[in-house]
């Protein structure tokens, strides 16, 4: 791909704020050879209006006009356009997709002969970072989860005291140290909170230790290298790991829960017993919950309430938190649209996607075929399941 026009749509699902490219960095995109179409009142719900992308350059068109020209679609959800009727072979899709949500579509997509880009999908390698729309809207989600919990929390997060003596510090525990869980580190401990962390990964261990937090180590925890490892190990260890964690979570004013394998469910690792005995006025934030389920059991968020309450235990606030970056839109965009950024320079250096160390890795659909391997086996097996041949 050595041209291209780029197509930002407008978001459908409720509750969802964010928009892919922001107007400050449309002329980066230009100088890139890309022309931008905007869809109008995208960028409204982050506070950007089409006058903003019109004086960046940008051209505001209607979304019929914009699908028929555009070379890339992107957007931050899976859109809401028929591929039959609305996408042409040849298209490039990027967005967050999840695709093992949404089997079906991908095969519709592969089907049309749509070129589907996963931004949640990028590998772990120095040259993909600039691309990892996943990573940086968990640590938009993870600053915005502390935040949350200072809100409902019944003291006050930052170090506090009287003439009389200093107040005892807000005990902040966070399970998970990925982009979501080290941001949620960070965060807490600029308040001046002491922040303990159960992570069993070296690399993200010495991410918390950096970031002047304690690990807490809990039974069955052994120290792992890398992703794989680590849902083995919780797997096989997790009664071990839940009865630890139980015991320990209820020592703490904040908890914030952050391990959510992708592709998978999030494990359950507090249950309802536990949350009950956090004490009054405790905050829990469950940033891997979804409509499905989360870390904490029976907290379940829904696409249109990103930071609806999950319930409550013994008077501790329980907050299930999914998709919380919604809820900042305006950094969570900015971020979103550097992603992109980096996405179409390396689409425009040419050559096959699936040869990419990056982009290949990142491929759900291409040439006819879906690539993501393990929305691959869902098809498969649900045409198995089905008896077709």
């Amino acid at each position: 791909m050595t041209a291209a026009t780029v197509g930002v749509l407008r978001e459908t699902v409720p509750a969802e704020r964010r928009v892919a490219l922001v107007p400050d960095l449309v002329p980066a995109v230009g100088r890139l050879g890309v022309t931008v179409l905007v869809e109008p009142g995208a960028g409204v719900p982050a506070g950007h209006h089409d006058a903003d992308y019109r004086g960046a350059g940008a051209t505001v068109t209607g979304r019929a006009e914009l699908l028929r020209r555009a070379d890339v679609l992107i957007g931050i959800r899976p859109p809401n356009v028929d591929p039959v009727r609305e996408l042409r072979p040849g298209q490039v899709l990027a967005a967050l997709l999840r695709p093992q949500r949404i089997p079906y579509l991908v095969r519709q997509w592969a089907d049309r002969g749509v070129t589907a880009i996963g931004l949640d999908l990028a590998p772990d390698l120095p040259a993909a970072y600039p691309l990892d729309a996943e990573a940086s809207q968990a640590r938009v989600a993870g600053y915005r989860a502390v935040l949350l919990a200072a809100e409902r929390l019944d003291r006050c997060l930052p170090p506090w005291g009287t003439t009389d003596g200093p107040f005892d510090p807000v005990r902040v525990l966070v399970v998970g140290a990925g982009p979501a869980g080290l941001q949620a580190i960070d965060t807490a401990r600029r308040f001046g909170a002491p922040v303990h962390a159960v992570e069993p990964r070296h690399r993200e261990r010495a991410a918390v230790a950096a970031l002047g937090a304690e690990l807490l180590d809990l039974p069955g925890l052994r120290p792992v290298t890398d992703d794989r490892q680590l849902w083995e190990v919780l797997d096989r260890e997790r009664p071990a790991w839940v009865a630890g964690l139980a015991e320990a979570a209820v020592r703490y004013d904040v908890v914030v829960t952050a391990l959510a394998p992708p592709g998978r469910l999030p494990p359950v690792l507090l249950h309802a017993a536990t949350t009950a005995r956090l004490r009054p006025g405790a905050v829990l934030v469950d940033l891997a919950a979804g409509s499905e389920g989360g870390n904490v059991e029976g907290a379940l968020s829904g696409t249109a309430t990103p930071d609806g309450d999950g319930g409550d235990g013994g008077g501790a606030t329980v907050i299930a938190a999914g998709e919380l970056a919604a809820r900042v839109p305006g950094t969570a965009s900015r971020a979103y649209a550097h992603n992109v950024l980096a996405l179409l320079d390396r689409l425009l250096r040419g050559g096959p996607l699936a040869g990419d160390p990056v982009l290949g890795p990142m491929l759900v659909t291409d040439r006819g075929a879906v690539r993501h391997e393990p929305t691959g086996r869902l098809l498969m097996e649900a045409t198995a399941a089905a008896g077709l041949p």
